[in-house]
């Protein structure tokens, strides 16, 4: 168990064109960088959010996890290459590695830790989560400044594409961050990240079993057959429904628990599938 001692929230749900992010970045922080995207302005936003009332030490270590990473940059560089057969811009070239999105973050917050961006095919969220559980329960790390960030994209035909969702998928953008340590003192939520790769069977098992009166939330891809199923194991669990605010993006796990602390007390039990396996989460706020 890890304790998360801030949280920032940017969940968007664009229409037809997404928000100008350069705005409400000035707003937030006064602050205007050049040569930077999108994707590079949402993962300072969320991260801004996160830190705004936290004086943090300038050794925190900074995770950064993606779904696809910085598919806009990728589909310019694309285009760029390969159909106008030119070398691409000096600048999409460099934010192509979605790991400047970290150096940027960094210079904002005036951070010198280590600095990482992690990708993952299945669980991105909890990849990084059990990587940042696992540094502060060693004591590699003592804070943690985690997020997940994913970026909304124009051309949706090809984001569905990339996303492997179909085509009546609406989707979003995000970046939502978490503030992490091992100690508890000060700490608004508890958090544990469970490691074990589960089959349905088990994960029924586990769900029967925990305490009364916890909340549950579901990601996209379990089938509402399933999400019935284990929401009729007790008649004292009740959903935590948040769909309504927001529209699909991969890292959108965190935006569940977030979203949780800003609203609720108690215990949220937040489940997750890659089609077959199943991975839980749990946050306890208390009352």
């Amino acid at each position: 168990m890890i304790y998360i001692h801030a949280f920032g929230i940017h969940n968007v749900k664009p229409e037809k064109n997404p928000p100008d992010l350069k705005a409400v970045l000035r707003t937030l922080s006064g602050k205007v960088y050049r040569r930077i995207d999108r994707f590079i302005q949402l993962a300072i936003i969320g991260a801004h959010k996160a830190a705004a009332s936290y004086e943090l030490d300038p050794e925190t270590a900074l995770y950064l996890t993606s779904g696809q990473g910085d598919i806009p940059v990728f589909a310019r560089v694309r285009q760029q290459r390969y159909l106008q057969k030119m070398m691409s811009k000096p600048v999409d070239f460099v934010n192509l590695a979605s790991n400047a999105a970290g150096f940027y973050i960094a210079s904002h917050l005036g951070l010198n830790g280590t600095n990482l961006f992690l990708s993952h095919n299945d669980f991105p969220v909890q990849m990084a989560l059990l990587l940042a559980q696992s540094d502060l329960e060693l004591q590699k790390q003592s804070t943690v400044l985690l997020g997940g960030v994913d970026e909304w994209f124009a051309d949706q035909e090809l984001s569905r594409k990339i996303l492997g969702v179909n085509e009546s998928t609406k989707l979003g953008e995000g970046s939502n961050w978490m503030l992490l340590k091992r100690d508890s003192e000060g700490a608004i939520a508890s958090l544990t990240i469970e490691p074990e790769l589960l089959d349905l069977s088990t994960l029924k098992e586990r769900v029967a079993l925990v305490g009364a009166a916890v909340r549950l939330a579901f990601s996209e891809s379990l089938t509402a057959t399933v999400i019935n199923e284990i929401m009729g194991l007790r008649a004292d669990h009740k959903r935590f429904n948040y769909e309504k605010f927001c529209a699909y993006y991969e890292t959108l796990p965190l935006f569940a628990l977030n979203l949780f602390l800003s609203r609720e007390s108690g215990e949220l039990l937040h489940i997750d599938s890659d089609g077959e396996r199943y991975m839980i989460m749990r946050v306890g706020r208390p009352d």
